[in-house]
């Protein structure tokens, strides 16, 4: 298998059925492209998160096929 450039990273997933994307530590990918990520646990600050520690995230889950994650955020444009 070949290495991905996401895997060992914290990064904003954009999930079905919601709004906004989310924080998700991407520890490993599937045979079949799907990658198995860690949520952060509730009261964890942001800035803190890219230090990956155990006891910060919650269980593994996989992720549903169709989501890419997202390196950075899109910047909103206001409306006047």
């Amino acid at each position: 298998m070949t290495s991905d450039p996401y895997v060992g990273e914290v990064l904003l997933i954009h999930l079905p059925g919601t709004k906004r994307p989310r924080f998700r530590w991407i520890v490993k990918k599937r045979e079949d492209k799907r990658y198995i990520v860690r949520a952060p646990k509730i009261g964890v600050k942001i800035s803190n998160l890219t230090r990956k520690r155990d006891n910060d995230f919650g269980k593994e889950t996989l992720l549903p096929f169709g989501v890419k994650p997202r390196s950075h955020t899109q910047k909103r444009r206001k409306h006047i």
